[in-house]
């Protein structure tokens, strides 16, 4: 948790009791939730919590790499904690038991060179999603 709270500060947003409460929401879940599911849970600790601000939290969370967003199969949003916030990698979802691994490798460089060229543009970010079956699932 300590270091979830470091990243907050390191880049610099407040260590707010709801920010606090949604990042420990993730570290006691250990599961992949829905903005709706963590308002569910969120209710009960903080009643005064409304919809909007779960959406902004998960946001900057996931901005500063505390979280993880990927898209469900039935095209909803989903959050994990990040477990690697310092690393550029990506993630690997399974699509069966949601289960999400780290990935720790980035081979976007030759993409990025090609885009750069081809259109003359300048790539500044990426965001892969990576989905399938885990070994207990396929």
């Amino acid at each position: 948790m300590e270091s979830y709270l470091q990243n907050l500060k390191d880049n610099c947003l407040k260590i707010t009791p709801r920010r606090k409460a949604v990042i420990d929401i993730f570290v006691s879940n250990g599961s992949r939730m829905g903005p709706y599911d963590v308002y569910g849970k969120l209710k009960k600790r903080l009643s005064t919590i409304g919809l909007p601000t779960v959406y902004r939290i998960l946001s900057e969370l996931k901005d500063i790499g505390i979280l993880v967003q990927s898209i469900s199969e039935d095209r909803q949003l989903r959050y994990s904690l990040c477990t690697l916030p310092d690393v550029h990698h990506h993630h690997f979802t399974c699509r069966k038991c949601s289960k999400i691994e780290e990935v720790e490798f980035c081979n976007f460089k030759g993409v990025s060179r090609f885009i750069e060229k081809k259109f003359n543009a300048k790539v500044e970010a990426h965001q892969v999603q990576i989905e399938g079956l885990c070994s207990e699932c396929k």
